[in-house]
């Protein structure tokens, strides 16, 4: 594999640099490494979840979230060796000179430990980029190979020649619990350092999807055990009604757990969680993306990868969704904002979870309530089958919103007023428009994402568009078990932004759709149109913070202004309200249906 090759050459490299730079050096060199790996291991997850923060949704900077946890080690080592080397030159500014034979053996001793220190450093930042699943032909963890016990299991694979990144989990890890101890030491939440960011890169596309979050993209609503006692046989516990076979299921030491118990964890996904870009939008998982931690009678810890995902389906129903086999990963459906999912691990006899780790964002376990203990297997797939596994067993209450100002329309008229279930753009443009304005276009010829302004005069219309279909659009591309919905909120509109309901709200809170469910659905962009201009954005990956987003309407325009905003919800629903915040601008009764394509 490359990654062996080029990790030699870094060893001799540097370890060749510093035996030919005298013993002391070296061992000053050394002091200075050790130390610098401790501060950036310490500073590492602060550092690269604010840049994850910081990172921009769109844009030429967005790289930076897939880039930040390999961004957050390096950045800091390198400055905090750089520091200390300087430090260090200063106070100690003369060499000890020793015999030639004395600087070339411990000056390559400690040049050797000095090496493998930067280039575990490095390794183990590559492996937290989003980059493919295979990059430089390593993968420390993937898809157990032994098909007849594990399949679908992640477990321990590569090993570097030079194991330059175990080596860094192994000694930083001892350091923590030892010479450089701490309350939550490095040890206890990351057992297996080397394999964390790699088993985050294991997605769709070849670690296409995203492999960072921010901290308030999900939150852990609730949990759930099933034979906590270990009364229940781990085959068992391995079933479900669709299958009387059990799963085969291995643990990272490709292993199977002679006892134990099933924990089940249900989190809400938020709008910051879906994929961005032309295929965005869904919220996407692998079981390499989701792990728990859980810690031994004996103190220690080790990493644990869930057995299955439970969801909503396309066809209505929650499902159950195995990782039995190689590239299972699972997407949402439809379009709400929040999306809840369930996912299952295998505890074994004598661990505690204490942690999960959900694309690098880590949560004690602590946060959660005392897990619901269920009963059995098929008790846990009747609540799976009528919804209060990942709704709860009352479900969710409807929001009330304030309708002080609330416009009512019939929703079940065709045309509805101010409203419709409609892909189309509106207009017609070309092909060579559309990717000069910045959108990103899907095969079919639609618009998948992006934000742009296109000038009526020169670009849109038939006057400026090809005959030739294939170079044509005028459609937004939705996926599956999906339905673009379409509020004029134009000046002579119940829904205007210039009514007294939406005058009031505020200008910084989300813009949404509400089912008969209860369910919310944010607005992913709009389309604006005056004389002079057609401004776009259809971004179903990013949603609107607010009206602050969104191009202002003049009450000295009427007539001039058109704005419709674009909502992605799920086919089938009946939408209910229009609101923005807490307010609801217009209320639909009867409800508008979400029609088919």
């Amino acid at each position: 594999m490359i990654l062996n090759l080029i990790v030699i050459v870094l060893v001799l490299v540097i370890t060749a640099a510093w035996m030919f730079r005298g013993a002391f050096n070296a061992f000053i060199h050394l002091l200075c490494t050790i130390a610098a790996g401790a501060v950036a291991l310490a500073l590492w997850e602060k550092f690269a979840t604010m840049l994850v923060n910081m990172s921009p949704e769109r844009g030429f900077f967005s790289f930076i979230e897939g880039m930040a946890w390999g961004i957050g080690l390096i950045v800091p080592f390198v400055v905090t060796l750089l520091v200390l080397r300087v430090i260090t030159d200063k106070v100690v500014d003369s060499n000890i000179k020793n015999n030639d034979m004395v600087n070339y053996v411990f000056g390559g001793l400690f040049g050797l430990k000095s090496a493998i220190i930067t280039t575990g450093i490095i390794v183990i930042a590559i492996g937290t980029m989003r980059l493919p699943s295979n990059f430089l032909g390593y993968q420390p963890i993937w898809y157990s190979q032994d098909r007849s016990t594990g399949q679908g299991s992640l477990v321990r694979n590569d090993k570097l020649w030079v194991p330059v990144d175990w080596a860094i989990s192994v000694g930083y890890g001892k350091l923590s619990e030892g010479t450089m101890s701490t309350a939550e030491p490095l040890a206890k939440w990351y057992p297996d350092l080397e394999l964390a960011g790699f088993a985050n890169r294991i997605s769709a596309g070849n670690g296409g999807a995203r492999t960072a979050y921010t901290d308030d993209a999900f939150k852990l609503k609730s949990s759930y055990t099933i034979g906590a006692d270990g009364s229940v046989p781990i085959n068992d516990l391995l079933k479900d009604e669709r299958d009387s076979v059990p799963q085969k299921y291995v643990d990272i030491n490709n292993e199977k757990p002679a006892k134990g118990y099933l924990a089940g964890y249900i989190i809400d996904f938020n709008s910051n969680a879906r994929e961005r870009g032309k295929k965005g939008g869904q919220v996407m998982v692998s079981n390499g993306q989701i792990s728990m931690i859980a810690q031994g009678d004996d103190g220690k810890t080790t990493t644990i990868f869930p057995i299955a995902t439970i969801s909503e389906s396309r066809d209505g129903p929650d499902g159950r969704w195995l990782f039995d086999s190689d590239d299972v990963f699972i997407n949402s459906v439809g379009g709400k904002t929040t999306v809840t999912m369930g996912f299952e691990f295998i505890v074994p006899t004598g661990y505690t979870p204490i942690g999960l780790t959900v694309k690098g964002v880590r949560v004690p376990l602590d946060e959660a309530s005392k897990p619901n203990e269920i009963k059995s297997v098929a008790a846990r797939d009747r609540s799976i089958r009528s919804g209060s596994l990942l709704k709860g067993e009352k479900g969710a209450s409807k929001k009330l919103y304030n309708q002080e100002n609330t416009q009512t329309v019939d929703g079940s008229t065709n045309p509805v007023n101010g409203a419709r279930a409609s892909v189309s753009v509106g207009e017609v443009m070309s092909t060579t428009a559309a990717k000069s304005a910045g959108f990103t276009l899907i095969d079919d010829n639609t618009i998948g994402d992006g934000e742009g302004k296109l000038d009526p005069e020169t670009q849109l219309g038939r006057k400026n568009t090809p005959t030739d279909r294939k170079l044509r659009i005028d459609k937004f591309a939705i996926g599956a078990n999906q339905q673009l919905i379409q509020v004029d909120v134009s000046p002579d509109q119940p829904g205007s932004l210039l009514g007294d309901a939406a005058r009031f709200a505020k200008t910084d809170v989300p813009i949404k759709l509400v089912d008969t469910n209860g369910d919310e659905y944010e607005a992913i962009g709009f389309v604006y149109e005056d004389d002079t201009i057609m401004h776009i954005r259809y971004t179903n990956g990013s949603t609107l913070k607010g009206l602050d987003e969104v191009p202002p309407l003049s009450t000295s325009r009427i007539g001039e202004q058109k704005l419709r905003m674009l909502f992605i919800v799920t086919q089938g629903v009946d939408i209910e309200y229009f609101v923005i915040g807490d307010d609801a601008i217009v209320r639909f009764s009867p409800p508008l249906p979400a029609l088919s394509k």
